[in-house]
């Protein structure tokens, strides 16, 4: 029985060495096939990435092509979706479809919401003209894109300062207008294009 028992023993340490020598002697070639997979999955990823990178590379670039020739054309709209009063009056909402700065080649449109007062409680009032004595209009190419800026009396005795910064990374635009008597009022917006 001792001699059984110690038969047995040899044969089940025997057979658990040669087991996973078996085992073992498939892990490589199953490891190497499965980083090479890894691998080959990782290069088309890569290759999709970066022909995703281009595609959004062309896109922005047309863009701001887009915006460029739109400021260089001197016939956009700025769409004002938010105005805040300078220096530290609330923000207000635009959801009038009608509030604009329109600029064509040597006049402008101007239906603006701006506060007046000389002192507050400042009132809201809506500037609804067209501008055709626009004095030092000039356009500048900046780093972000351009600064458009102008001054008109707005046939009244204040004289009003148009500065339009235009980001042409993003079409973004934000509009200052400063004025003789009235306090300044920021616009948030975007550009559109008139065609």
């Amino acid at each position: 029985m001792k001699k059984f028992l110690l038969l047995f023993a040899i044969i089940a340490t025997l057979a658990g060495v040669v087991i996973p020598l078996v085992v073992t002697s498939n892990t490589p070639n199953q490891a190497y096939s499965s980083m090479e997979a890894e691998r080959i999955r990782e290069q088309q990823l890569s290759e999709k990435h970066r022909e995703r990178i281009a595609k959004r590379r062309a896109k922005q670039a047309a863009f701001e092509h887009f915006i460029d020739s739109t400021i260089l054309s001197h016939n956009y709209r700025f769409i004002p979706t938010m105005f805040n009063v300078e220096p530290a009056g609330g923000s207000h909402i635009i959801t009038n479809p009608n509030v604009e700065l329109a600029i064509y080649n040597d006049w402008a449109d101007v239906h603006l919401p701006v506060y007046q007062g000389f002192t507050p409680p400042y009132r809201l009032v809506m500037i609804n003209t067209t501008v055709t004595n626009m004095a030092d209009f000039t356009t500048v190419q900046t780093d972000d894109g351009w600064t458009i800026s102008f001054d008109s009396w707005l046939y009244s005795s204040n004289d009003y300062t148009f500065t339009l910064e235009v980001y042409s990374k993003t079409g973004g635009a934000t509009l200052t207008l400063s004025s003789t008597f009235y306090p300044t009022t920021t616009y948030w917006g975007s550009i559109v294009a008139v065609y």
